[in-house]
């Protein structure tokens, strides 16, 4: 994915941001502020992998229909196994890692009194701490060469949200899409060429609103 696809989102957050004040003085009379703990989900399409993990998020209401929120996700397992060479697939490699990523963007679309539904696209970063590698095949000596090295990679977190609000303070909240990940770190799925992969994402969380 090139870079230009990642300024897009900063590009409209800039500008939705300036009318912010505009925005306000439209509609005063709804919460200014939330603020949630989410259970999270990856899958990894490119590894056939699903982590989870916890995080939260803090959101501001510019309208009805328009917000600016930021979140940060963290997985304390997200292991991946691959195969270390294409003429030998019986030799395995298990990376033992955990995730953090974080996002920061704008959800737009309708707000009723009990229910809301949104799209969302919020730009971020995401990044890998190796926890060591195992072999899981018969040449275990050849691990020693398969160290990986992880890099803070963009990534891109593009999909919907769907809002129930129990009561004037209160929120429930669900999610579904695709975080875009523009790898460059020497590891799986790229090992050191730049590559994007698409992967599920989902949230379900709750929150306070005031």
């Amino acid at each position: 994915m090139r870079r230009q696809t990642l300024l897009l989102p900063v590009l409209i957050l800039i500008v939705f941001g300036a009318s912010a004040g505009v925005v306000f003085a439209q509609d005063p009379d709804i919460p200014r502020f939330e603020v949630g703990a989410q259970a999270a989900m990856l899958r990894l399409d490119d590894a056939g992998t699903t982590g989870t993990g916890v995080g939260g998020r803090v959101t501001w209401n510019l309208s009805r229909w328009m917000a600016v929120e930021g979140e940060a996700n963290f997985y304390p397992q997200d292991n991946l196994i691959a195969s270390a060479l294409s003429f030998n697939p019986d030799l395995r490699v298990e990376y033992k890692r955990r995730r953090g990523d974080m996002f920061f963007g704008t959800k737009m679309g309708v707000r009723g009194e009990r229910f809301g539904l949104f799209a969302k696209a919020r730009p971020g970063i995401a990044r890998l701490s190796n926890g060591g590698v195992q072999c899981v095949g018969d040449v275990c000596a050849l691990v020693l060469l398969m160290v990986p090295e992880y890099r803070t990679e963009f990534a891109l977190d593009l999909g919907g949200v769907f809002e129930v609000y129990p009561s004037a303070r209160t929120v429930l909240r669900f999610e579904l899409g695709d975080t875009i990940i523009w790898h460059r770190s020497v590891a799986p799925p790229c090992f050191g060429a730049s590559c994007t992969s698409n992967n599920l994402s989902s949230r379900f969380g709750a929150g306070l609103r005031f």
